[in-house]
């Protein structure tokens, strides 16, 4: 394939079914269906946080490569922006992702960008080479983990997690909802506090009441059943859920886990995650799948406790730009 052939537009939503093929291709290991990916995108209204996405085409039409630009919905600045691009294995190496790169930075330039970010995993060397070239530093890494759910044996555990929630009642978002009128109100209020604590590269900014609820509820993997709560009264003072993954039916994915400040070092993050496990053997999954950033010792340490294998680090880099080198450097193009 002859890079000069190909043709940079922007993406059109007829292009999602090729999208997630593409995306299949190159992230393997993690799989979307076109739903869960139609979720994601939802979550960048236009207004505040914006998505703009490119593609690249063959002379046959066909997809081979992607990059985009969003902001950030829980660290968001006008002009502190994630980037994203990925070309699909058989024809990397061609200068494809080169030219995607360089039409990005074309649309980016009339936000007049202060910081970059982009992620790519440490195993992959291309990847990283790629963002190294044009200027982006390491800022931090995380790890996926994996749980083999028929291998895990709760019985070490299982005293000390009795234990942190003596006086305190646990239960499920799916229960609680049947019931308390509030419970969305009180869900909200526990995710300002918790999310305010999770590791990230920019500075944390909570998003509205009705785009949090929304996006949980609208969400194709969330299983009420499997959100379990810790409630202290009528107050709900920690959580953990699990979310489905349509592509991998034997697969949970572990979202947030998080406790308030005043109840930390409880042990209580503990008892959620054994009611998680024990949720997932009884569904007949075969793995759980988590993330932990490097700056979570907390978190790091209750997973590597109970059994979580860690995966090659994922690397969030970072560049600095210098106010007007982006629309500059795209017009030297």
């Amino acid at each position: 394939m002859d890079v000069g052939t190909i043709t940079i537009r922007q993406f059109d939503v007829a292009d999602y079914p090729a999208l997630v093929a593409l995306g299949n291709a190159v992230y393997a290991d993690y799989p979307w269906s076109e739903k869960e990916l139609r979720h994601w995108d939802s979550r960048y209204d236009g207004v505040r946080v914006h998505l703009r996405r490119l593609v690249a085409e063959d002379l046959q039409q066909w997809i081979v490569g992607w990059a985009e630009y969003h902001h950030e919905p829980h660290e968001y600045h006008p002009q502190k922006l994630s980037i994203d691009l990925g070309v699909h294995p058989q024809v990397q190496g061609r200068g494809i992702g080169a030219r995607l790169y360089d039409a990005l930075l074309q649309e980016l330039a009339a936000l007049n960008p202060l910081v970059l970010w982009a992620r790519a995993r440490e195993t992959s060397l291309r990847g990283v080479r790629f963002l190294e070239r044009r200027g982006f530093v390491e800022r931090r890494r995380a790890w996926e983990s994996r749980l083999e759910v028929a291998r895990f044996d709760p019985r070490p555990f299982q005293e000390k997690a009795e234990r942190a929630v003596q006086g305190l009642v646990l239960t499920t978002v799916a229960e609680e909802r049947e019931k308390d009128p509030e419970w969305l109100a009180k869900l909200y209020d526990l995710d300002l506090e918790v999310e305010a604590d999770v590791p990230r590269v920019g500075e944390y900014t909570p998003r509205p009441f009705q785009e949090q609820v929304r996006h949980l509820l609208k969400n194709p993997g969330w299983i009420p059943k499997a959100h379990f709560l810790v409630v202290d009264g009528d107050r709900y003072v920690a959580q953990s859920n699990l979310f489905r993954s349509e592509r991998l039916p034997d697969v949970l994915y572990q979202g947030i886990t998080g406790t308030r400040r005043a109840y930390r070092g409880r042990g209580l993050a503990l008892a959620l995650k054994l009611r998680t496990v024990e949720y997932a053997r009884r569904g007949g999954y075969r793995e759980i799948r988590t993330w932990n950033d490097s700056l979570n010792a907390p978190m790091l340490h209750i997973n590597t406790a109970l059994g979580f294998v860690r995966q090659p680090a994922w690397i969030t880099f970072e560049k600095v730009v210098r106010s007007g080198a982006v629309r500059n450097s795209s017009l030297k193009r």
